[in-house]
C-alpha cells in the first residue's frame, strides 16, 4: 500500500467512525490488521498499553481510558477530539434554545407569583 493509500484508508476508517458506521474498537481492528498487519500482543506492546486491553477495546467491551484510546490511535495520526453529531447553525440552535424556555408546555397554566416575604415588624 503507498503512503497515499494508507492516508486515504485511514481517512477513510476516521470518516466512518464520525458518522456512526463504525465503533472505535472496530476501527482499531481494522487499522490494526489492514495497515500493520500485526498481533495483539505485538500491537499492545507497540502501543503500550495491556493485550487484555487491546483485546476489550477491539470488540467493545471494558471501559477504555482516554490514555489508552489516545495511545492506540497516535500510532496511525490519529487523536481522539469532540465533533458534532450533525453539523448545525449554532445562531439557530441558540434561537430554538431561547423559544423553547426550560420544558414548560406552552398554553400550561401560570404559576402564581411567589408571595412577598413579609417584613419583620
Amino acid at each position: 500500500m503507498t503512503l497515499e493509500e494508507r492516508k486515504a484508508f485511514i481517512q477513510a476508517v476516521a470518516d466512518e467512525v464520525a458518522k456512526g458506521k463504525l465503533t472505535l474498537g472496530g476501527a482499531v481492528k481494522r487499522l490494526r490488521e489492514n495497515l500493520l498487519g500485526v498481533s495483539q500482543e505485538r500491537f499492545a506492546l507497540a502501543s503500550k498499553i495491556s493485550k487484555r486491553a487491546l483485546s476489550q477495546l477491539e470488540v467493545d467491551s471494558g471501559n477504555p481510558t482516554l490514555s489508552t484510546l489516545k495511545a492506540v490511535f497516535k500510532k496511525f495520526g490519529l487523536q481522539i477530539s469532540l465533533a458534532h453529531l450533525n453539523p448545525v447553525d449554532l445562531n439557530e440552535a441558540a434561537a430554538k434554545k431561547s423559544k423553547v424556555g426550560f420544558g414548560i408546555p406552552k398554553g400550561a397554566p401560570e404559576r402564581p407569583p411567589f408571595p412577598s416575604p413579609s417584613k419583620p415588624t
